[in-house]
């Protein structure tokens, strides 16, 4: 593990690749959104989680994400984020939902329903960021570049292992597992099947959002001069070690 230091850096939301075929889409702007009441309220739960304000957050939440006939109501998102977000680092979000219930139809992938999960989904990105910045720093000031490169690389770390080793992920509020099961057929053509872990990877798109990539361990990396090793297995963070 990289010892710990302090830098200043730009904070990124973060989007896992799986999520951009999901909420926030323009191919799912006007499609009826109950298949992601899940994924908002675990999205809605980590923000609930950030300001705490756990119990009633969450549950009136649920409720207005379930409002609409099991899809989301805009009105009570509003009303609901008007109550926990005030002078929170969410309030931007109740601001843009608040837009949307005077010109929009409730329970539909709508733009200013889709504005509000982008701007849940980045500042839950930022808060991960912030705490990984802060459990980095501590201990060294990073005055010097030696230290300011082993900080870079400990905030790094802390994000993706946080993220791996969550049930859901802290960022998309999507369920996710920490391996996969392939099957290929042997040499006399029966069914083998074998565990692969899955690791995430950083990237950053063009609006500026740090995305989280989820890649087999298997994958192989180029073939560079001398690798440490072949494959995407990545280092733990503190508690988490997954």
């Amino acid at each position: 593990m990289f010892k710990l230091g302090r830098i200043i850096f730009v904070v990124f939301s973060i989007i896992q690749i799986s999520d951009l075929l999901g909420l926030g889409t323009p191919k799912q702007a006007t499609q009826n959104c109950e298949q992601s009441t899940v994924q908002l309220t675990n999205l809605l739960s980590y923000a609930c989680e950030n300001i705490d304000e756990t119990r009633n957050c969450r549950m009136d939440f649920l409720r207005a994400a379930r409002a609409n006939n099991n899809q989301p109501s805009i009105a009570l998102l509003s009303l609901y984020a008007d109550t926990y977000f005030a002078e929170t680092q969410y309030d931007q979000c109740a601001n843009i939902i608040n837009v949307a219930t005077s010109s929009t139809n409730n329970g539909y992938c709508i733009s200013g329903y889709c504005n509000f999960v982008r701007c849940i989904r980045r500042i839950n990105s930022d808060v991960l960021v912030a705490q990984c910045y802060i459990e980095a720093s501590l201990n060294n000031v990073a005055e010097n570049q030696d230290d300011q490169i082993t900080l870079y690389k400990n905030i790094t770390s802390c994000i993706l292992a946080t993220a791996r080793c969550s049930n859901i992920n802290p960022i998309t509020g999507q369920p996710q597992s920490r391996s996969v099961v392939v099957v290929n057929n042997d040499v006399f053509g029966r069914p083998v099947s074998k565990t692969i872990p899955l690791y995430n990877a950083l990237q950053i798109n063009q609006a500026g959002d740090l995305r989280l990539i989820t890649l087999r361990g298997s994958t192989s990396i180029q073939t560079f001069l001398c690798p440490y090793e072949l494959n995407l297995k990545e280092t733990s963070w503190m508690q988490y070690n997954c």
